[in-house]
Parts: C-alpha cells; sequence; structure tokens
C-alpha cells in the first residue's frame, strides 16, 4: 500500500504528458486554419501562443521536444492533406520532414523560457526565423509553402509586406505571442506586449494608409485557361487536347482588344510545344498576328533522354519567337527524383522517368509598356526567384502554373495567398494563370480580381498595370528583419555559453575578484 500514492503520481503524470501532447498536435492543426481555404487568422496566432505555453511548461527538453514534433506533424498534415492527393508515399515522408524544423523552436524556447522579455522574444522568433530560412533552402532547394507570415494574405496588414515582406511578419507574430504568454505566466511586464502591438497596429495603419501600387502604364492582359480533359490523371492524348483547348479560346480574344496573353504552365508540351512542333508554332503565331499582341506560352519538351526543359516560350506581336525564361527550381520528386539511383525501386517515381534541367536565371521580355518577368509554378512560392526578377527591372510578374494533380483541393487558393503577399512585398501587379485554375489577377495591394474557378475553360480579359515608383523597401532589403533577428539569437547563444562558463582562478588570486 505504500507504493500506492508514487503509482497514482505516475499515472497523474503520464495522463499529463499524454493531454499536452494531443494539445500540442490540435495546436498545430489550429494553426493550419489560419490559411485557406478558412484564413482564421487570429486562430491560428492563438495556436501558436498555445505552442509557446507548452514549452514553457513543459516537464522536461525531451517534453518539450516531443510537443514541438507534434505541433508541426499536426500543423503541416492540417495545411498540406491535398498533398496526398497525388501520393500517400510523398505526404507522410514530407510531412515528417518539415515536422522537425519545430524542434529547433521547442528547444530555444524551453532554454530560455524563465529569462527577461526581450530574451524570449528573441529565442522565439529568432528559432522561428532560422526554421524557416532553412526550410526554404534545404533539403533539395527548400519547401516554402505555409510560412507563417503568409496567414497575412486576407487581412489588412498584408500590405505592410513592402517593409518587412512576410519572413518579417513571422518575426514579428511569433515574438508577439511569445511575451503575451511571459506576461500571463508571471502577471508583469506588459511593456513588450504593448509595444509589439503597437508595432502591429501602426505597420497595418500606414499599410492601409500608403499601400504599394502600381502606377505606370495600364496593360490589357487576357489570361488563357484551358483545363485539361482528365486532370491529374493523364489520359491518352491529354497534351494535344490541352494545346487544342487553349488554342481555342485564344481564338475568341478580338484583334487590338488585348497587349498580352497568357497560357500557363503545360498549356503546350512535348508533341504539341511550338519549339518542337512547327505547326503549333505556326497556329501561336498566327494568333499573336491576328491579335496584335505577344502570346506568353508554357510547355515542356525533350532535352534528350533523361532530361526535359520546363519554360515560358514569348512570341511577339509580328509572331516571332523572341526567346524562353526556363524554370529554374524543379519540385523535388514531381520534376526531379534526388539521388535517383538509390531510390529507383519505388513504384510511384515511375512517374518521374526524367529530370528537369534547369534555367540559368531570370529572364525578361519587352512589352511596348515595360519589361515583365515571368516564373513557373512552384518557383512563385519562393521570395527570391520574383525578387531576382524585380532586381533585373521587371514592371509586371507572371506566375504560370498548372495545379492540376492537387485535386479540389485548397492548393490553389493557398498559392494565390502566396502571390497576394508577394504582389504586396514588391508593389507589383501579378497575373497568375493555371490550366486548371484557379487563376486570378493579383493588384500590387494584393487584391484579386477575375479569379477563375477549379476544373473550367475559361478566358479572362483584366487590365493591370506596370510599376514605375521603383522598388518597394522590401525588394532592397530582402528577409534582413529575420536575419537579423536569427543573428541576435546568435549573439544570445553566445552571451549564455559566456555566463555559463566555469571561471579560472589562479593559484594565491581572490576568487571574489
Amino acid at each position: 500500500m505504500a507504493a500506492l500514492p508514487s503509482v497514482v503520481r505516475l499515472v497523474a503524470i503520464q495522463s499529463s504528458a499524454m493531454q499536452r501532447s494531443m494539445a500540442a498536435l490540435l495546436g498545430g492543426v489550429l494553426l493550419a486554419s489560419a490559411f485557406p481555404p478558412f484564413d482564421w487568422v487570429l486562430v491560428g496566432w492563438l495556436a501558436v501562443a498555445g505552442l509557446v505555453w507548452l514549452l514553457t511548461e513543459a516537464e522536461t527538453r525531451r517534453s518539450a521536444l516531443l510537443y514541438g514534433y507534434l505541433y508541426g506533424v499536426g500543423f503541416f498534415g492540417g495545411v498540406m492533406w491535398w498533398i496526398a492527393n497525388v501520393e500517400l508515399v510523398a505526404f507522410f515522408p514530407l510531412i515528417l520532414l518539415e515536422a522537425s524544423g519545430f524542434l529547433v523552436v521547442a528547444w530555444f524556447v524551453y532554454r530560455w523560457r524563465d529569462a527577461g522579455q526581450v530574451q524570449v522574444a528573441v529565442a522565439a522568433g529568432g528559432s522561428w526565423a532560422l526554421m524557416e530560412f532553412v526550410r526554404v533552402r534545404w533539403p533539395f532547394g527548400g519547401f516554402p509553402w505555409a510560412t507563417l507570415g503568409l496567414s497575412i494574405s486576407a487581412t489588412p496588414l498584408r500590405s505592410s509586406a513592402q517593409w518587412i515582406g512576410a519572413s518579417g511578419w513571422s518575426v514579428l507574430i511569433v515574438s508577439l505571442c511569445a511575451v503575451a504568454v511571459l506576461w500571463i505566466r508571471r502577471r508583469r511586464g506588459a511593456g513588450a506586449v504593448v509595444s509589439l502591438v503597437a508595432v502591429v497596429v501602426l505597420l497595418g495603419v500606414f499599410g492601409l494608409i500608403a499601400p504599394a501600387t502600381a502606377d505606370g502604364e495600364e496593360v490589357r492582359v487576357a489570361m488563357v485557361q484551358g483545363n485539361s480533359p482528365c486532370p491529374g490523371t493523364r489520359c491518352l492524348g491529354e497534351r494535344v487536347a490541352i494545346y487544342e483547348a487553349h488554342l481555342a479560346l485564344t481564338r475568341q480574344i478580338e484583334p487590338g482588344s488585348v497587349d498580352l496573353v497568357v497560357w500557363p504552365e503545360s498549356s503546350t508540351g512535348f508533341s504539341a510545344h511550338p519549339l518542337t512542333n512547327p505547326a503549333v508554332a505556326e497556329a501561336v503565331a498566327a494568333e499573336a498576328v491576328r491579335i496584335g499582341a505577344p502570346i506568353l506560352v508554357g510547355g515542356d519538351r525533350s532535352d534528350g533522354e533523361a532530361n526535359f526543359i520546363n519554360s515560358n516560350a514569348f512570341f511577339d506581336e509580328r509572331g516571332v519567337f523572341v526567346g524562353e525564361y526556363r524554370k529554374v527550381h524543379p519540385v523535388p520528386f514531381g520534376e526531379f527524383v534526388p539521388f535517383r539511383p538509390l531510390l529507383d525501386w519505388i513504384p510511384p517515381l515511375a512517374r518521374v522517368p526524367r529530370d528537369m534541367t534547369r534555367g540559368s536565371g531570370p529572364v525578361l521580355f519587352d512589352l511596348e509598356a515595360g519589361p515583365i518577368g515571368s516564373v513557373i509554378s512552384y518557383e512563385g512560392a519562393f521570395a527570391r526567384y520574383e525578387r531576382q526578377m524585380i532586381a533585373e527591372g521587371a514592371r509586371l510578374l507572371i506566375v504560370a502554373t498548372n495545379e492540376a494533380s492537387y485535386g479540389d483541393s485548397p492548393a490553389s487558393d493557398q498559392f494565390l495567398a502566396i502571390s497576394r503577399v508577394r504582389a504586396a512585398e514588391f508593389g507589383t501587379d501579378i497575373v497568375q494563370v493555371a490550366v486548371t485554375g484557379k487563376s486570378a489577377i493579383i493588384s500590387a495591394s494584393g487584391e484579386l480580381r477575375g479569379v477563375t474557378g477549379l476544373f473550367e475553360s475559361a478566358l479572362v480579359i483584366e487590365s493591370v498595370s506596370m510599376r514605375s515608383a521603383g522598388p518597394t523597401l522590401y525588394s532592397r532589403i530582402g528577409d534582413l528583419v529575420a536575419t537579423l533577428t536569427i543573428l541576435a539569437l546568435g549573439g544570445a547563444i553566445v552571451r549564455d555559453r559566456l555566463s555559463t562558463s566555469p571561471r579560472v582562478v589562479r593559484s594565491g588570486a581572490d576568487p571574489k575578484t
């Protein structure tokens, strides 16, 4: 009987640990609700605060790491469940790998859970920034989907991205949540909370007062969304049917009514590609001449037996092929297979028989109103590629994508949310065109126009404007806010190490001196 209290205490501890583990998993799912299709931003931010609370109350460092990892699994599983539409063998490794980034956040928040407000803010904001910095670069070039700062896409805060970018907002959100938890736990020191709330409010107000605008010459753009007869299933003759559908819609455009026609990624391909099939090139060129406007055509073609090229080809208003932008960043396991010789035994990878040949960098195309830059699908989720286009002088951005593989899921809405923040970051209008939808015009302040539905054929003609006001602050400084916070975290680590290092006292010296 004497051992009974110890058994009861052990059961209580295990029960509490189980409850906190479930809370961590649920918290990650709630954070996912801050992104489309829900856009429950405040719920998501409260979920970030919930993670900080769990980590600061964790029984041990090991418990904190467990809670952080489970939170990451809940978050990525909740926000990107649609990847399972492609293949379950892709979904689980991706979620489990990406969730490991939260181990960094868990480590640092737990380590400095009892420190001062500034140090806790740096620990939380800096570790989150470090996690996202690594995540958008590694492995296989990175995976930027669901960056926390992108949760502002549907809020009035979006316009302020022109100054600090999505990465800066990630730091601000996490730091605010961390000091708020600290204030609630200790019932003192509200100064940091008030200061960060003031920063959020001021950024939001100034963003509304002075949103970034594309204030240059107006351009009429035709977005052609031809759809697919068998999206995601690769039926016989699909590529030819997709090309013919886009050509038929283009033939509906009145001569002289637009200044640019945009076809999406994979609207042509292989046997139906303008650079491999003279009949396709002739048909596209004829439409450019008839309409009196350039046509930007997406498509892929063979580059030897083991490789292929994914590009946007540009035909000017005379029907002359001017050049192409080749996609720089392929989708891992979708457009190339890392370590292919070691992984060839996995059956689903047979669907990726060739690796994409990477392009060499930005390519701009000239309209009468000014230069335009284009990125292809997955690249649009990375701020760095569009920022390169802006640095080269692009005054209008095109995002050509496919999206056919993800079914009736939030993938297209999440991609549009990313481009809404990208437009605000660079103060540049964006034309986003998808084979199966959703296509849209995105203004420099992130507003949506001409949004199409999924799996429909659509021809949308809208006006956009070139940007003539010069680069935004974010265009100039990039992810400086996040970088400085990471450096501050590094400084805190060094200071912490030095302050806890044992002192060496020389013989005969007074230890107090």
